[in-house]
C-alpha cells in the first residue's frame, strides 16, 4: 500500500498556526448537517480536509434555504461572515439552487411581489427567487466588492449539478439553465411556463456567474461541469443510490459530499487557489483529519463519524484496523459499537464511513484518539472534547401544551426555575384545533393545527415545488436565561405531526438572540415526511448552553414538499425544554487568544496544540486547556 499520509513530530513543531481561513458561503448542498439527524453532508464539511491544516482552515457557512439575496440581507448570515473575515482570507461563492425561485422561476421575487401587490394578488409565501441577469448578478458582485474591501479573495465556485438524468446526460435545469421553463415580466404582464432555444444561455445562472468572474476578475471553478461529469460516471442508478440521500437528487450524501469536496479541491489547485495547501490524496486517509466534538454534558453519549477513503491504492485489496483510546467507541454499522473494528477493502478504492461513540463520566477537556493501521502504516485521527458536569445546578423548564388555539401571541411558556419561554409565529398562523388526532396510538387529544400564511397572518397557499426550509416561516419557541444565570439545556422534546397531508416536511434549528445566530440543525424530516394525522414523538439532547441575558430559539421551519394547495398543517404538542441553570462563568477565550504572543507547539495523542500564555489551543485556535 502507498504511504499513509503523515508528518512527522519535528515537521509539526516547525510549522506555524494555519494563518488563513477559506470561509465558504452558499446554500443546502454546502452546509453543514448533524451527523445524528440526517444522512445529508454537505460538500463544505469535508473541504477542510484536502488543505494542510497547518497553514488553512475552512469556516463553512453553508445555508439551508438560501438564494443569494437572502444570504446578503440575513442578520445572522454575510453580515456574520464579514465579521470572522481577515486580509488574506479566502471566500468561495456557491448560489443558484435556491435562486432560481419556487414559486415563479428565473424571476426576480420582489419584481414578482411588486406585481401580486399591483394586481390585488396574494402575497409570495416565499422571499427567495433572483434573476440570473439582474438581481442574481448584482449580489454576486456585492459579495465579491465587499470580501475585497477587507483584503479577501473571492473565489466563484459554479452551483454542483442536482441529478436530473436524462439519458446520457443531466437535464439542463439540472445544470441550472431554467430555458426550458421560466417566467418574467414584460410590459406590467406576467408570462409563465416560457422557453429558450437549447442555446440559448440567458436563464443560466451558472453563465451569469461565469459573466461576472470575467467581469471582476476573479477565479471561477467549475464545479458544475465537474458534478456533471462526476454523475454520469457512474451512471444514473449508482449515483443516485452511492452519492445522495434516499429519494432526493439535490442533496449528497457522505460519499457524494466527500467526492463534490474532493473536485472542488482539485480544481481550486487547477486554478492555482492556494494550490501549495492542498492535497489529493491517492492513500488511505481519513475526512477529517480531526473530530471536534466541542461542548458535551457529562454521562451523555455524543455519535461523530469520519470517513476512510482511499482511491488507486496499492496493493489493490487489504485490512485496516481501527483502534480507539479509552472514552470511544467504535462502529461500522452504527448499531454495534466497540473499542475496535476491522476494514476490508478490494478493487484499490476504499469508502467506509466510521462511527464514533464519545462519553465522559468526568468535567474538564478531553483528547483521545482513533487509530487506523495498516501493516506498518498509521494514522491517527484525534478526537478533542469539553466535558460539562451537571452537579448543582438548578432546574428549569419551559411547556407548550397547545392544546387549544393561543388567544394571542406571543404566547408565553409555564416555566419552573427562573428562565422565560415564550412561543411566536413567522409567516405561520395558527387556525384552528381538532381531536381526531392520533398520540401515543390513542386518537382524541386536541391539538393545533397551523398553517402557512402571509406577513399579515392570513392563510395562505403554500408555495410549490419547495424542498428546503424557508428560513423567514417559522414556529418560535424562545427561551432566555436570567441575567446572572448561564442556562444549559439537556433536552428539547415534542409531538410533531401533519394534518391533510403525506407531505409535510421540516427542520428544526436552533439559534441565538435576534439575529438567530449559531445556527443548528437539530431535527429534520425531510427524507421521510411527517406522519399525516399522527404525532410523533421526537427528544433531542443537544449540546446548549444560553449565557446569562440571551435569548436562545428553537425553530420549526416546515415546508410541503412538491404540491401547493391550502389545507396542508403542521401539528406540534406538548413542546418541552429542560435544562440546568447555574451561576454564570463568562470568559472572553478568543480576545484573550488574540492578545497572545509567544507560542510553543506540541504534539499530544497525535493532535498538534499550541500554547500560548498558559491556554493551550489546537490548529484552529480551540482552546484544548488552561
Amino acid at each position: 500500500m502507498r504511504k499513509f499520509l503523515s508528518i512527522t513530530l519535528a515537521a509539526l513543531l516547525c510549522l506555524p498556526m494555519s494563518a488563513i481561513t477559506v470561509h465558504t458561503i452558499g446554500d443546502s448542498t454546502m452546509a453543514e448537517y448533524d451527523e445524528s439527524t440526517t444522512d445529508k453532508r454537505g460538500w463544505g464539511m469535508y473541504l477542510g480536509s484536502f488543505f494542510d491544516p497547518a497553514f488553512v482552515s475552512v469556516n463553512n457557512r453553508g445555508k439551508s434555504g438560501a438564494d443569494t439575496r437572502g444570504f446578503y440581507t440575513g442578520a445572522a448570515y454575510w453580515a456574520t461572515v464579514k465579521t470572522q473575515m481577515q486580509a488574506g482570507d479566502y471566500l468561495l461563492i456557491q448560489f443558484a439552487h435556491n435562486d432560481e425561485g419556487t414559486v415563479t422561476y428565473g424571476m426576480d421575487n420582489l419584481e414578482y411581489a411588486a406585481y401580486c401587490a399591483e394586481h390585488s394578488l396574494p402575497a409570495p409565501g416565499d422571499a427567495r427567487g433572483t434573476n440570473p441577469q439582474t438581481t442574481y448578478r448584482d449580489m454576486l458582485r456585492a459579495f465579491i466588492d465587499e470580501a475585497r474591501a477587507l483584503g479577501v479573495n473571492p473565489v466563484l465556485v459554479g452551483p454542483i449539478c442536482r441529478a436530473y438524468f436524462q439519458g446520457d446526460n443531466i437535464r439542463r435545469n439540472g445544470q441550472h439553465d431554467l430555458g426550458d421553463k421560466f417566467s418574467k415580466i414584460e410590459n406590467g404582464v406576467l408570462y409563465e411556463n416560457q422557453s429558450l432555444p437549447a442555446g440559448d444561455s440567458t436563464m443560466s445562472y451558472v453563465k451569469a456567474m461565469k459573466v461576472v468572474a470575467a467581469e471582476k476578475q476573479v477565479p471561477f471553478i467549475d464545479l458544475t461541469e465537474a458534478t456533471r461529469q462526476l454523475y454520469l460516471s457512474y451512471g444514473e442508478t449508482q449515483c443516485l443510490s452511492l452519492l445522495f440521500c434516499q429519494g432526493d437528487k439535490t442533496h449528497t450524501n457522505a460519499m457524494g459530499g466527500n467526492l463534490v469536496a474532493r473536485a472542488a479541491a482539485q480544481l481550486l489547485k487547477n486554478a492555482g487557489v492556494l494550490a501549495q495547501y492542498i492535497t489529493i490524496p491517492t492513500d488511505i486517509t481519513a475526512n477529517p483529519t480531526a473530530i471536534e466534538i466541542g461542548e458535551t454534558y457529562c454521562s451523555v453519549a455524543q455519535n461523530k463519524e469520519f470517513l476512510l477513503t482511499g482511491y488507486g491504492l496499492d496493493p489493490t485489496s487489504g485490512t485496516v484496523a481501527l483502534t480507539a483510546t479509552a472514552n470511544l467507541q467504535l462502529s461500522l454499522d452504527k448499531e454495534t459499537y466497540a473499542a475496535t473494528a476491522s476494514v476490508q477493502y478490494n478493487g484499490g478504492s476504499m469508502f467506509q464511513k466510521v462511527y464514533v461513540r464519545a462519553n465522559y463520566s468526568t468535567g474538564g477537556e478531553q483528547l483521545d484518539t482513533v487509530y487506523a493501521t495498516s501493516g506498518e502504516h498509521r494514522i491517527a485521527i484525534p478526537v478533542h472534547a469539553t466535558a460539562i458536569s451537571l452537579d448543582g445546578g438548578a432546574a428549569v423548564s419551559a411547556t407548550w401544551t397547545l392544546d387549544a388555539k393561543p388567544s394571542s401571541l406571543p404566547l408565553a411558556a409555564v416555566c419552573t426555575g427562573p428562565i422565560a419561554g415564550a412561543m411566536s409565529l413567522s409567516l405561520m398562523v395558527a387556525t384552528d384545533t381538532k381531536n381526531d388526532v392520533t398520540i401515543n396510538g390513542e386518537t382524541g387529544a386536541t391539538v393545533v393545527r397551523i398553517h402557512n400564511a402571509n406577513e399579515s397572518g392570513t392563510k395562505t397557499n403554500w408555495p410549490t415545488e419547495e424542498i428546503d426550509e424557508n428560513a423567514s416561516r417559522y414556529v418560535d419557541f424562545a427561551i432566555t436565561a436570567p441575567a446572572t444565570m448561564d442556562v444549559r439545556i439537556t433536552k428539547i422534546s415534542m409531538y410533531i405531526g401533519a394534518y391533510s397531508t403525506g407531505y409535510m416536511k421540516c427542520h428544526i434549528n436552533t439559534g441565538f438572540g435576534d439575529g438567530f445566530t449559531d445556527v443548528h440543525t437539530i431535527y429534520e424530516a425531510a427524507q421521510t415526511a411527517l406522519p399525516n394525522k399522527e404525532m410523533r414523538a421526537i427528544e433531542m439532547t443537544p449540546t446548549l448552553t444560553i449565557p446569562a441575558g440571551q435569548t436562545l430559539h428553537v425553530r420549526v421551519l416546515p415546508w410541503h414538499e412538491h404540491t401547493s394547495g391550502s389545507g396542508k398543517y403542521i401539528l406540534l404538542r406538548d413542546v418541552v425544554i429542560t435544562g440546568q441553570a447555574f451561576a454564570s462563568e463568562t470568559t472572553d477565550v478568543a480576545t484573550a487568544m488574540h492578545q497572545t504572543n509567544a507560542a510553543e507547539k506540541m504534539i499530544r495523542n497525535g493532535q498538534l496544540l499550541i500554547t500560548r500564555d498558559g491556554m493551550t489551543c489546537n490548529v484552529l485556535g480551540q482552546v484544548v486547556s488552561r
